[in-house]
């Protein structure tokens, strides 16, 4: 039985398959097949790496739709390095064969995934009238964010805060936000995307369930949304990856 070679894919030919219009709906399938217990996907394993003070997890998840495993590292002193903190790359099986499909970076779709999640969740969640959107952070995903939920809400103002003043400002004129202080982004803004460290969930729901019509969603009160990456996520962004990349090449 003759296969195919697997595809490689590197961030910038991921990135010319990766739209996040076509990322959100991904992302609301996923979280439903998960909430409806049609994905297997272990606990995250980790192997923590000190010194430096880094690392490695690996994220595996079988879907209906796929096979796969994302092996991310997390290296905060990169950012001295000038490189990313964040590194990742997803193998893809058919998890009918077992044969390998493609490896790619996943870097990108670790950072477009996670916004195309709170844009879900934003859709459902926020207030029908929500116009002014605060982001506290400048990073990559507060890029992504700020992309992201403007595809699911029309919001007149975006501020963002960001504890480098420099970048905020940069953030700010490539968004067309308005930079100020953390307490004035946030005063009276519909939407705030931030982070949390808190280590109990927030809301006794899931997302999924609330995107199944399971669980009603208050868009009349203050929801917090507490984002955290899964695998399952990862597989079905770089499903999308995959399917155009093999659509580009016939």
């Amino acid at each position: 039985m003759k296969t195919n070679k697997p595809l490689f894919l590197d961030e910038e030919q991921v990135r010319g398959h990766l739209r996040m219009a076509d990322l959100i709906p991904a992302m609301e399938k996923a979280l439903i097949d998960f909430s409806a217990g049609k994905v297997t996907q272990p606990v995250r394993s980790v192997i923590n790496i000190d010194p430096p003070g880094g690392f490695l997890g690996l994220m595996p998840a079988l879907t209906p739709d796929g096979l796969g495993l994302k092996a991310v590292t997390f290296y905060p002193s990169n950012a001295e390095r000038g490189i990313p903190t964040h590194m990742a790359t997803i193998f893809l099986v058919d998890p009918e064969t077992g044969t390998p499909l493609a490896v790619m970076d996943g870097r990108l779709i670790t950072e477009m995934r996670t916004a195309a999640v709170s844009a879900a969740a934003t859709k459902l969640l926020a207030s029908p009238d929500a116009k002014v959107l605060a982001i506290l952070g400048s990073g990559v995903q507060a890029h992504s964010h700020a992309e992201a939920l403007q595809l699911v809400k029309k919001f007149e103002k975006i501020r963002v805060w960001s504890g480098t003043m420099a970048h905020a400002e940069h953030f700010a004129k490539e968004h067309g936000a308005k930079s100020m202080s953390a307490e004035e982004a946030v005063r009276d803004a519909d939407v705030v995307v931030t982070a949390t460290n808190s280590k109990t969930p927030v809301l006794n729901a899931e997302l999924g369930e609330v995107l199944a019509g399971k669980v009603p969603s208050r868009t009349n009160e203050i929801t917090i949304f507490k984002s955290l990456g899964m695998a399952v996520e990862d597989i079905a962004a770089s499903l999308l990856v995959y399917r155009s990349a093999i659509k580009t090449k016939k």
